[in-house]
């Protein structure tokens, strides 16, 4: 007897169904390496962006961009290493000229993100520092800030950031942009300046500069940037470096 058949209807079915749950764990993966590719592309842009404002804030010579625009900021290293913030012992007060980097609430920790509170563009609310509208491509520092409507810049995010801001810079913003698109993806630079070390009253070059390059995902269409980040969420590198005024090179 020939026992030989074709491939049954429900055969086929299963065949077809488990090719489907197969392949629905393919794309599910490879969507998931797609993410975490792009995640790692854009940290890598902003990275290579901060370390850019970097090393231009640490060419440039004493100015503006290298002075804080708030109140006094200094700091020391701790007993553990760390960078702490100069703070009276007597009151935890910040205190430049009798500062103690020891005091536990001299921390500059803002979560995981690695942002401190000098550098984190929405500190004080959930309104970005910059946000440009992509407005502001292929063009330089100086036309965004003063020419492109609406105002790109909310100094009530957060008062601790010195720069960028819309009263100084000029001209040197023209060659350190603080706004750059890459693959639709719009970057953001800030900075704050502060004096080391503790107890070194007026009279120290000794700076650092805290630096934050942070992008809004997904990329927002919003007009204004009080509704940039709805839906959204602010992703960041930070870093800081050293400046010793008179040292330039």
């Amino acid at each position: 007897m020939n026992n030989n058949r074709g491939t049954t209807l429900v055969e086929l079915m299963v065949a077809m169904v488990i090719i489907l749950i197969a392949s629905l764990g393919f794309f599910s993966w490879l969507s998931t390496v797609m993410r975490m590719n792009t995640s790692i592309e854009r940290s890598n842009t902003a990275y290579a962006m901060a370390n850019d404002v970097a090393d231009r804030l640490q060419r440039m010579n004493n100015n503006s961009l290298i002075q804080h625009n708030t109140n006094r900021k200094c700091f020391g290293y701790n007993s553990s290493g760390n960078i702490g913030e100069c703070r009276n012992p007597a009151d935890s007060a910040v205190d430049c000229n009798a500062g103690d980097p020891n005091k536990t609430n001299s921390a500059l920790s803002s979560g995981t993100t690695g942002m401190t509170r000098y550098t984190n563009p929405t500190q004080s609310s959930n309104t970005p520092y910059l946000y440009d509208n992509n407005a502001c491509v292929n063009t330089t520092w100086l036309t965004c800030r003063t020419s492109i409507p609406p105002p790109n810049i909310n100094t009530g995010s957060n008062a601790n950031i010195d720069h960028p801001n819309s009263t100084t810079g000029t001209p040197n913003y023209d060659s350190i942009n603080p706004i750059r698109s890459y693959k639709g993806t719009t970057y953001y630079a800030v900075w704050s300046v502060a004096y080391m070390p503790c107890n070194a009253g007026t009279n120290t070059d000794r700076r650092k500069i805290f630096i934050t390059v942070y992008w809004i995902d997904p990329e927002p269409a919003a007009t204004t940037a009080a509704s940039a980040l709805n839906g959204a969420t602010i992703k960041s590198v930070s870093l800081v470096v050293d400046k010793t005024i008179g040292a330039e090179t």
